[in-house]
C-alpha cells in the first residue's frame, strides 16, 4: 500500500540528528526524500563525515548516527559551490514539495538555495529551517547542539542527581524533539497547502523544542512558589511527584513503581505496614516532605526478592510496575519482539538491524522501503529522473560536479 505522503518530494539538506530524524519520518510516511550530500567525505572544517564514525581509521564507534536517521532516502552527492551544481539543485527544487535544512541561519542563502531563492523558483514550496536557537535573538548564530540545549533549557537541572549535580540525559533528546516538531510542522503545512494552494516557511529550533518538552515542570515553576525540582535520592523519578515514583533496587536489578494511588496494595505485596497509616506519608504533601524516608523503606523491602518475583505478584493486581531493562534487555523484551520494533535490512551487502517506524496507520502504513543509502548511491538515478540525458549526466560526473 502507498504511504500517506506518497507523491510528496522532500529535498533534504540536513546533517547529524535533528533534521535527518525529521526527514526520515517523512520518508517512513511515503515521501520521496532526496538527501543532498557533499562530494567529499569530510566536512568543511576537516572533520570526518558522520557516515564514518569518529574517523575512517577508527572502527570502535559504529556509524550509528547516520544509519539510524537516514533510511527511506536517496543520496545525491553534489558540489553546491559550483554553478552547474546550483543549477541542478535549483531544477530539483522546482519539482519538490518540501525543502528541509538544519544549518545555522544564513548558510543556505550563501549556498544560493536559501528561502527566498527556493520560493522564487517554487512558490508553493514548504521550506523548513531547523536551527539551534531560532532565527532571531542574541544566540541565533551560536553553535546549536543537543548537549548545549539541554544545559540552556533547564533540562540538565531537571535531571538533577541525588548529589545535587545537573546531569545530561544520556541520549540526543533535544535533537529528537526538534525532529518530531519539524515533522509535525511539515504535515500541518502540507495540509494547509492542500486546502489553500499556498506553501509557507516552517521554523523549528532545538531550544524551543526542549523548553516545550519541559512544560509540566515550567508551568509549575511559572505559576507557583515552588522551588527548583530536587532529587534527594538516586531512585526518585520526578522532582514534583512524591514516592512511589522512581526506580528501586531489587535483589537482582531494578523495578519501576509509579503510582501513589496504590500504596496500600504495594505495601501488602511487600509485606510491610501500610505506609498510608504513617502520618509522615498519609498525604501527598507529607510524602513529598518525607520522601527520602519513604524511598528507602520501599527499596529495603524490594531487595528481599528479585524483579521477576515482584512482577509475578504485582502484574495480576494491575500495579503500576515494570522492570528496568538495560538496552540489551530491552531489545529482547517479549513486548518489543511482539510489536516487531526491530527489523533487518541490507546495507552495503550486509545485514543491518534498524528500528521500525513507531506509528501504525491501517490504510497507509509507514514502511522501510530503502536502507540508509551509500554515499551518492542514487545520484545517477535522480539526475536521470530530472533530465534523461546520458551525455549531460556523464559530463557532470567528469567535471566532479556530482559523485
Amino acid at each position: 500500500m502507498a504511504g500517506a505522503l506518497d507523491g510528496i518530494r522532500v529535498v533534504d539538506f540536513t546533517e547529524r540528528v535533528q533534521g535527518p530524524f525529521a526527514t526520515q519520518i517523512l520518508g517512513d510516511l511515503g515521501a520521496d526524500v532526496i538527501k543532498v550530500e557533499r562530494i567529499s567525505a569530510l566536512t568543511p572544517d576537516g572533520r570526518p563525515d558522520e557516515r564514518y564514525g569518529v574517523s575512517p581509521e577508527n572502527a570502535t564507534l559504529f556509524r550509528a548516527t547516520f544509519l539510524a536517521n537516514n533510511r527511506n532516502k536517496r543520496s545525491l552527492a553534489i558540489n553546491l559551490k559550483t554553478r552547474e551544481g546550483k543549477a541542478v539543485i535549483t531544477d530539483i527544487i522546482k519539482t519538490a514539495d518540501v525543502v528541509y535544512e538544519n544549518f545555522r541561519p544564513g548558510v543556505m542563502s550563501r549556498l544560493g538555495v536559501g528561502y527566498d531563492r527556493c520560493v522564487e523558483v517554487n512558490p508553493e514550496l514548504i521550506y523548513v529551517d531547523a536551527t539551534g536557537y531560532g532565527n532571531d535573538g542574541p544566540y541565533q548564530n551560536l553553535p546549536g547542539q543537543d548537549l548545549l540545549i539541554q544545559a540552556l533549557s533547564g533540562m540538565g537541572q531537571m535531571n538533577l542527581s541525588a548529589a545535587g549535580r545537573p546531569q545530561p540525559v544520556g541520549m540526543s533528546i533535544s535533537d529528537i524533539l526538534g525532529g518530531l516538531y519539524g515533522a509535525i510542522g511539515v504535515l500541518a503545512a502540507l495540509h494547509h497547502r492542500e486546502r489553500s494552494g499556498t506553501g509557507q516557511r516552517v521554523s523549528v529550533d532545538l531550544l524551543s523544542g526542549a523548553v516545550a518538552a519541559l512544560s509540566e515542570h515550567l508551568v509549575h515553576q511559572l505559576n507557583s512558589a515552588v522551588d527548583e525540582p530536587q532529587r534527594e535520592t538516586e531512585m526518585h523519578g520526578h522532582g514534583y511527584i512524591p514516592p512511589p515514583y522512581g526506580f528501586y533496587r531489587t535483589q537482582d536489578g531494578y523495578l519501576a513503581l509509579s503510582s501513589g494511588r496504590q500504596i496500600g496494595e504495594i505495601c501488602k505485596i511487600l509485606e510491610i505496614p501500610n505506609l498510608e497509616d504513617d502520618p509522615r506519608f498519609d498525604t501527598f504533601d507529607h510524602r513529598m516532605a518525607n520522601r527520602v524516608a519513604m524511598e528507602y523503606i520501599l527499596e529495603d523491602a524490594l531487595k528481599e526478592k528479585n524483579t521477576d518475583e515482584w512482577l509475578a505478584q504485582m502484574v495480576p493486581m494491575d500495579i503500576f510496575a515494570q522492570r528496568v531493562n538495560t538496552l540489551c534487555e530491552a531489545m529482547i523484551d517479549p513486548q518489543v519482539r511482539a510489536r516487531g520494533l526491530v527489523t533487518t535490512v541490507v546495507h552495503d551487502d550486509e545485514e543491518l538491524q534498524l528500528l521500525t517506524p513507531p506509528i501504525r496507520l491501517s490504510g497507509t502504513p509507514m514502511t522501510i522501503r530503502l536502507a540508509p543509502p551509500a554515499h551518492g548511491e542514487h545520484t545517477r538515478e535522480i539526475l536521470t529522473n530530472l533530465r534523461p540525458d546520458a551525455q549531460w549526466i556523464d559530463e557532470l560526473y567528469e567535471k566532479g560536479i556530482v559523485a
